[in-house]
C-alpha cells in the first residue's frame, strides 16, 4: 500500500532522528566533561582554590558569540546544567521523546490517516488505531497539561504507563514500544488490503 508505504517512511525517519539526537546529547556530555578534566591541571595553575571539577560545574555554558561586542549570546547555562540535560534521563532526552511522539501522532492524524484510509475503502474516521488513540491522549497531556497527564490518560489501552498528575517521559524504552507498536499495525493494515483484494 503506498500511503502506508509513505507513513511508515515518516516513522523511520523520526526513529532516525531520535537515536541520531540522543547519541549526540552523549558525546555532548562527554565532550564536555573531556574538556574540564583536561582543562582543570592547567586552571589549578591560575587558581590554587580550583581542587575539582564540581567547581567547574558553576561557570557559564554559552552559544552565541560572548567574546564579539554586538554579537548575543544566543543561549547560556551553567557547566553542570549542559551536563545534566544531557544525561539518559535529562531534560533533552525527555523534550526529544515528548516531541518524537507528538510528531509521529501528527503526521498521522494531519494528513496520513486519511490517505490510508482512502486506500482501504474507508472515512478517516473510521479507520480507528489503537496505538494513536494512546499517543493522542499522551500528546495532549504534553501540549494541553504542561506534560502532566492529565485524567484522559486513563484512556490508554496499550501504553498504559502513566497516572493522572504523573510527568510524561518517553524515555528510549518507551519510544521503542511506540514505534514497535506503529509498526506492528502498519503491517496489519497492509494484511487488511490484501484481504480486501482477496475478498
Amino acid at each position: 500500500m503506498q500511503s502506508v508505504d509513505e507513513f511508515e517512511k515518516i516513522v523511520n525517519y523520526i526513529v532516525g532522528v531520535y537515536y541520531d539526537s540522543t547519541i549526540g546529547f552523549t558525546r555532548s556530555r562527554r565532550w564536555l566533561e573531556k574538556i574540564q578534566e583536561n582543562g582543570l591541571p592547567a586552571l589549578r595553575k591560575k587558581n590554587p582554590n580550583l581542587t575539582d571539577i564540581k567547581q567547574l560545574d558553576s561557570a557559564l555554558f554559552q552559544y552565541g558569540y560572548p567574546d564579539k561586542p554586538g554579537k548575543p549570546v544566543e543561549h547560556q547555562c551553567t557547566q553542570k546544567e549542559y551536563k545534566d540535560r544531557n544525561t539518559d534521563n535529562g531534560l533533552n532526552f525527555q523534550f526529544l521523546g515528548n516531541m518524537a511522539l507528538i510528531s509521529l501522532y501528527q503526521y498521522w492524524e494531519d494528513f496520513h490517516r486519511e490517505q490510508i484510509a482512502k486506500e482501504l475503502g474507508m472515512k478517516k474516521n473510521d479507520l480507528k488505531v489503537t496505538i494513536m488513540g494512546d499517543l493522542c491522549q499522551i500528546r495532549n497531556s504534553i501540549i494541553h497539561h504542561a506534560g502532566v497527564a492529565n485524567k484522559k490518560i486513563k484512556k490508554c489501552e496499550l501504553l498504559k504507563w502513566y497516572q493522572e498528575g504523573d510527568e510524561i517521559f518517553i524515555d528510549k524504552t518507551k519510544f521503542k514500544a511506540i514505534t514497535d507498536h506503529v509498526r506492528i499495525v502498519l503491517g496489519d493494515i497492509r494484511t487488511r488490503k490484501d484481504n480486501l483484494h482477496q475478498g
